[in-house]
């Protein structure tokens, strides 16, 4: 299984992107060096502390982005050499924009695996969804695709499907192939924990949300692993939840106070409890049943097994359970349950 510590080098953003909602951020800056040295070596004591207990077990990378643009940050690269000098893996996420030829450069010659370039448009349309210039974006892309090409660092485009529209994200993935860029990651919308408003999100008010949490409930407890496989640090040095948590509502203390293990009580009492950012987002098992559900009573499926899909979350929760507890004896006993509220009226947006 492969462990991500995801270092948020800035959660500020030059782009301003429908599809991410900015403006529910509580407070922005940038990392220091400090909480960066001590977030790395954070995550060598966890490497080192896992490879102790299974030499053959997970595999520790590094993503320096968070909720922002990482190239906002003047450090990246440097950071990014830091990282391979610590011996991980590194990957950045970027919407391309500010990757000029100094930057990719100072990139690529830091040592960077991969990055993830978020282009999920192109021309007007791109301006229109990022309020980014375009050609400034397309060529930066195109030049950094072509001086990796020569080194060991992979390009993948990330395309989010905000349209809905198979063919048109075809398109996209025919445009950046004439270019050569032939890797790509597909997204669905994703409501960052509540804090983005899709209208069909809106789990709790959803007539198939009763039966959804019966067939959970019958087979045993589903949890939400992101928090576990993708530890999340803040750039002021606090442990979030997971990077759904755009409010950064749900905080587990600092790097310089405890280590990454240390966190996991509290990181499973919060998703066992189904608390604030849990309950709203579209990860959490119980709402991604939910709009499983939904859709396919929307499309009239007829047999879609969803009893089955139920089964497959109880039974990756208990193995979830089983490898936590051999990191953490004890950490699973004695969890809470989530409590019981009224059910939530329909929302309107307005």
């Amino acid at each position: 299984m492969s462990v991500n510590v995801d270092i948020e080098v800035t959660n500020r953003c030059n782009a301003d992107c429908y599809f991410c909602p900015r403006d529910q951020t509580p407070h922005e800056g940038l990392m220091t060096q400090a909480v960066f040295d001590q977030t790395l070596a954070r995550a060598c004591e966890y490497r080192d502390e896992l490879r102790r207990r299974d030499p053959h077990g997970a595999d520790v990378k590094i993503s320096l982005t968070g909720l922002g643009e990482p190239l906002v940050n003047p450090r990246l690269a440097e950071w990014v050499r830091a990282v391979k000098d610590a011996g991980f893996t590194c990957v950045v996420s970027s919407n391309g924009a500010l990757l000029d030829e100094r930057r990719g450069g100072a990139l690529l010659d830091a040592g960077l695996d991969e990055i993830w370039l978020n282009v999920g448009a192109v021309g007007e349309a791109y301006e229109d969804i990022y309020k980014l210039p375009w050609q400034r974006t397309h060529d930066n892309v195109v030049r950094f695709s072509q001086a990796a090409a020569s080194t060991s660092c992979a390009l993948s485009i990330v395309l989010v499907n905000y349209r809905q529209d198979p063919v048109y994200t075809r398109t996209l993935k025919e445009f950046w192939a004439e270019r050569g860029i032939e890797a790509f990651v597909e997204y669905e919308i994703m409501n960052r924990g509540g804090s983005l408003f899709v209208d069909h999100m809106q789990f709790e008010a959803l007539p198939q949300h009763a039966e959804a949490r019966r067939l959970i409930s019958e087979r045993g407890r589903a949890w939400c692993v992101v928090p576990f496989i993708y530890v999340f640090v803040g750039y002021d040095g606090n442990y979030y939840l997971c990077c759904s948590d755009w409010r950064k509502e749900a905080s587990f203390g600092s790097v310089f106070e405890r280590a990454i293990l240390d966190v996991t009580r509290g990181k499973l009492e919060h998703v066992a409890s189904r608390g604030v950012v849990c309950r709203t987002c579209n990860l959490d098992p119980l709402n991604t049943l939910t709009d499983e559900m939904r859709a396919a009573d929307a499309l009239g499926s007829v047999g879609a097994d969803h009893a089955a899909h139920a089964d497959e979350m109880v039974a990756f929760t208990r193995s979830l359970e089983k490898g936590l507890e051999e990191l953490v004896p004890g950490v699973t006993v004695d969890l809470p349950e989530e409590p019981r509220r009224r059910p939530s009226l329909p929302l309107i947006n307005e």
